[in-house]
């Protein structure tokens, strides 16, 4: 439930400040996929049996970080803004395309 607290507060990071050169329409699409994302993760059974840190990252951290890189590119400074956002769109399908292939085969 920590994601979606911090998921709110990005989104509210986003629209107050307006610094990010990402687009509202590519910001809404990546809002909708981790909604999409969460709700699947959260409440869509079957459920793991144990759980580790290692998933906890996978599933939660990975996720939340890729939304960041998608919203906030321009904190990479290491990186142009647009390398950052398609690794932030690789990162944030990917893990949920694990997600639904554990859900689906493993679980």
């Amino acid at each position: 439930m920590i994601s979606v607290a911090v998921f709110c507060v990005s989104v509210g990071f986003y629209f107050w400040y307006g610094e990010s050169d990402t687009s509202v329409k590519e910001a809404g699409i990546a809002m909708l996929v981790y909604i999409a994302y969460t709700i699947l993760y959260l409440f869509v059974p079957p459920f793991p049996l144990g759980t580790s840190s290692q998933m906890g990252q996978l599933y939660g951290f990975v996720p939340l970080l890729s939304f960041g890189a998608i919203l906030f590119p321009h904190l990479n400074t290491q990186s142009p803004e647009t390398i950052t956002r398609t690794i932030g769109w690789g990162g944030l399908i990917t893990v949920a395309l694990i997600l639904v292939c554990f859900k689906l085969f493993v679980w």
